[in-house]
């Protein structure tokens, strides 16, 4: 199983501490950055969140500057000039649901051959999610992916609401790129290197899940005893799900 790798920014601390998380309760994390408006934590399960930097206690926030070895005028962008410049750009602001924001900052996806980065915004208005665990070295992986990305198609055309994340198996980039371009991949990626936490028995590939906006299961390859029934059981789900 892959876990989520990540590497600190040099003078911040690496140790776990109680702070706040999504639910509005406190749990034990590490600071990994402040982010403008928002500060990246990543939880002992390897999973990322972004906390709102002004919803922090006054106690909190003197010891995210504090690790930060700079202020909150210095790291945070005016909110006035973020509505500005959105508006000049015609962008849309960063995806609100809590998988999404799970996932900021770590998504590429093919563009002129290449990895490139994604930005946070492309999964806006998005409330579900197929997670697609894959490398290119396992045939049955590359037997059942040209099924997987004619499925996800024909789904994307009448439910834009739903996106499916790639989560590379793969040695290196290198064979994750071919890998993503061979087979036609149009769905986003994580990172090579980066991964969503599944259970200790999810070991198995290919591995699809089908999760809502905020993570949840929905469905699984596994059952709950952990045995393996395949990616077909999930799509027939997702067929169910949005009444194709």
């Amino acid at each position: 199983m892959l876990f989520i790798t990540v590497l600190l920014p040099l003078g911040l601390s690496a140790a776990l501490e109680l702070w706040p998380n999504l639910d509005g309760e406190k749990t034990e994390a590490e600071l990994i950055a402040r982010k403008g408006d928002y500060v990246s934590f990543k939880k002992t399960d390897g999973s990322r969140y972004l906390y709102p930097y002004q919803k922090l206690t006054p106690a909190d926030k003197t010891r995210v500057d504090a690790l930060e070895g700079g202020t909150p005028e210095a790291n945070a962008t005016p909110s006035s000039a973020k509505e500005s410049s959105s508006a000049k750009s015609g962008t849309a602001p960063a995806a609100s649901n809590k998988f999404a924001r799970q996932l900021a900052g770590q998504l590429v996806a093919i563009k002129e051959q290449s990895l490139s980065p994604v930005s946070p915004n492309r999964l806006d208005g998005i409330k579900f999610y197929a997670v697609y665990f894959s490398a290119q070295w396992g045939p049955p992986c590359r037997a059942f992916t040209p099924e997987l990305v004619a499925f996800y198609k024909k789904i994307k055309v009448s439910h834009p609401e739903f996106e499916l994340i790639f989560v590379s198996a793969d040695r290196d980039e290198k064979a994750m790129t071919n890998y993503m371009i061979e087979t036609g991949m149009p769905w986003l990626a994580l990172r090579q290197g980066n991964s969503i936490p599944r259970p200790d028995y999810e070991n198995g590939i290919p591995n699809l899940v089908f999760v809502d906006a905020n993570g949840k299961d929905l469905s699984t390859s596994y059952t709950s005893g952990g045995e393996y029934e395949g990616p077909h059981k999930v799509m027939e789900d997702i067929r169910q799900h949005f009444h194709l």
